[in-house]
């Protein structure tokens, strides 16, 4: 109830603003760019969103260097557009992300992680980024009024917000999820969900850890990205300056793409930032010197242009969506017609008992809608076809040339899925084998 009444302000907000500046002068300022200036004023977006797709792809494991990165992009673009649609805070893509990297077998540990590094390497470089402009607006408005009176509060929000960030760093890598579940049973409050799901959360904040501890390069990697994509943001408010006719500096224009940000990251409660938005963007540029006409101009085709952009992430999610349901179609096909080719005993028939091959059959034919990765299905076929070893860890990383971290992550998927059990009676050097099925 309370975002509807927030939407029901924001759109208030945003319509008189319309009225006092006069519809008829901002259709006078939009008609004069055309179509062609409306396609160049989506260019800088593209880059943000090529730029910070390498961001979160520099933090996927060795599973993801696999995926090509226009999958990548893809999938953060759909991402992205649930954040810019859900009223959750700009997080609500997030957990999709993740989902539709599981569908290209990469494991839940590495797709969970990757996601979270991402989402904190892109506040750093946002916040990083909201420093920047502030420090321009100082430089380049000093003198002015406004200035004077606004500074101490956008400096108390910057600190709160730099704080926060420094938080969420600090308790990922003591573990967020072991400490969530911490909470809430020192208040008293069990959730079956994240309860029954403990060991893979306390897996989930290892894995978070480990990323932090040995991956320093690809963490800073990352948020050298995002801040560039930023940048890119900046660019943006410069291009659409040049076409609205005002003076176009590329100064102003990273002190009013990083408040501009600011003020959206900081209204997120809000719908979509409606109004606040839109209103913030028309001070920033009165505060430059630009007219109010220029100001609403500017704000409305800024959201011409995330209109645009949730179009395209919405498309990749029906492009993405459409070839999971094809892979699914496929396996069922598959699945359906292995009884029809292979003429198999009853699985526990005396034949397949003493035939490895029949037992290979039977247990691909009764996992075809498993989902695996290449490591997990050639190791299985190991197996099944007479592995003499005892299937270790470490014996995994040597065949597989994988780290031990991602042979045991690879292990531990296939024991939650049921394909393989720890051998009783051992200790040290624990070994595995294929569940009885």
């Amino acid at each position: 109830m309370l975002r509807l009444f927030l939407l029901f302000v924001g759109l208030l907000t945003l319509g008189l603003i319309v009225w006092h500046i006069g519809p008829e002068n901002i259709y006078d300022a939009a008609a004069q760019l055309g179509p062609v200036a409306l396609l160049v004023m989506l260019i800088p977006s593209a880059i943000m969103y090529v730029v910070e797709a390498y961001g979160w792809k520099v933090t996927l494991g060795q599973s993801g260097k696999d995926i090509p990165f226009w999958r990548v992009l893809l999938i953060r673009t759909a991402g992205e557009a649930v954040n810019m649609t859900t009223p959750a805070g700009y997080v609500g893509g997030e957990p999709l992300k993740a989902h539709l990297l599981r569908k290209h077998h990469v494991p839940m540990e590495e797709a969970f992680t990757s996601v979270i590094i991402a989402k904190t390497t892109m506040t750093i470089a946002e916040v990083l980024f909201i420093l920047l402009g502030i420090a321009l607006w100082v430089w380049l408005l000093g003198g002015s009024e406004s200035s004077s009176q606004t500074l101490p509060t956008a400096l108390l929000s910057v600190g709160l917000l730099a704080l926060v960030t420094a938080g969420l760093v600090f308790v990922q890598r003591q573990g967020l999820f072991t400490w969530l579940l911490d909470f809430l049973r020192r208040i008293g409050l069990k959730v079956a969900y994240l309860e029954a799901r403990e060991e893979r959360l306390k897996s989930l904040d290892r894995a978070v850890w480990g990323f932090y501890r040995h991956k320093r390069p690809a963490f800073c990697a990352s948020t050298g990205l995002f801040f560039l994509g930023w940048i890119a943001e900046a660019l943006e408010v410069y291009v659409i300056i040049w076409y609205l006719g005002g003076p176009a500096m590329a100064l102003s224009a990273i002190s009013i793409g990083a408040l501009s940000v600011f003020i959206k990251s900081s209204t997120f409660f809000i719908p979509g930032s409606l109004g606040a938005q839109d209103g913030g963007n028309l001070l920033l540029l009165n505060a430059f010197g630009y007219s109010d006409v220029t100001g609403i101009t500017f704000a409305l085709l800024r959201r011409f242009r995330e209109l645009v952009w949730i179009g395209i992430g919405l498309l990749c999610l029906a492009l993405l969506g459409g070839r999971q349901r094809e892979f699914r179609k496929d396996a069922q096909t598959t699945q359906a017609m292995v009884p029809n080719t292979f003429s198999l005993p009853p699985l526990d028939s005396a034949e397949v008992a003493r035939t490895p091959v029949l037992r290979k059959a039977h247990f691909w034919q009764r996992n075809a809608r498993v989902s695996l990765n290449e490591r997990q299905r050639n190791m299985l076929n190991r197996v099944l076809d007479g592995f003499k070893d005892n299937l270790t860890a470490g014996k995994w990383a040597v065949i597989a040339k994988c780290s031990i971290p991602t042979a045991q992550r690879d292990i531990k998927e296939l024991i939650d899925q049921g394909l393989l059990v720890r051998n009783e009676g051992e200790s040290e050097n624990t070994s595995y084998s294929i569940a009885a099925q």
